[in-house]
């Protein structure tokens, strides 16, 4: 469904951009990272920690992190029982198309085009994450611990365990979810309005209306990057 060439990353960021990104990668800092916004007080219930404000993402060609913000104070407790989701869908043509689940956890959320990876993550009891891919059916592939700080939680996890690939390019959405086994999506990140009008849902993130990202390419097309960036930028400060 989704891939990005060389031509097309210089394209997406820009020549100084793409310079600096590679420099950044060389050196071992992230070299992208996407905040997305999204609207606050628009879920039903008006719990603020289960209200996403934005989600930052970014990753390092290995390892993908989400950082999930929401509109409450504090995210632990007492507003310690919400949990926080990641669909992942990298093919029109693969993932999980079940309705009205379409997910490992069995929560009345889905993704239209089908969703191929999966994160499930809680606060409670210190907080953990399970990532999880799709292949006929879910594999879960181990779990981790998420770091709470004030108003966020922060997801971080190898590219590996969610089948992913560096420089690929990836549809997503975020969702808060209650402690019920079917509960549903309190609020979704892609999605400015009001996801649903009660705990049960269902949800359902259509196609095409998800957020995307692109990894950081491998480092053999990133230091590819690196030199066509500086060179250019040379011949610019010359002229």
């Amino acid at each position: 469904m989704r891939g990005s060439s060389v031509s097309q990353v210089c394209r997406g960021i820009g020549f100084r951009g793409m310079a600096a990104a590679a420099v950044l990668a060389l050196a071992g800092v992230p070299a992208f990272g996407v905040v997305y916004t999204d609207a606050t007080g628009e879920n039903f219930d008006g719990n603020a920690h289960m209200d996403i404000s934005s989600v930052e993402v970014t990753d390092d060609g290995t390892n993908i992190t989400f950082k999930i913000n929401v509109s409450a104070a504090s995210i632990t407790s007492p507003a310690d029982w919400g949990k926080y989701l990641v669909g992942i869908d990298t093919s029109d043509a693969t993932g999980d198309t079940g309705s009205p689940v379409g997910n490992p956890w069995g929560r009345n959320i889905r993704m239209t085009d089908g969703m191929d990876a999966f994160i499930g993550s809680w606060v409670d009891s210190g907080g953990g994450f399970q990532p999880w891919t799709f292949s006929g059916s879910w594999t879960q592939n181990g779990t981790g611990t998420v770091t709470l700080a004030g108003s966020s939680t922060t997801i971080t996890t190898s590219l590996a365990s969610l089948g992913l690939s560096p420089g690929q390019t990836i549809e997503f959405d975020v969702y808060t979810s209650g402690g019920g086994g079917g509960d549903s999506a309190n609020d979704a990140a892609a999605n400015p309005l009001q996801s649903t009008t009660g705990w049960g849902g269902p949800y359902t993130t259509a196609s095409n209306s998800g957020l995307t990202y692109t990894l950081v390419p491998e480092p053999a097309t990133i230091g590819l990057m690196g030199m066509v960036g500086l060179l250019l930028l040379r011949r610019r400060q010359r002229a």
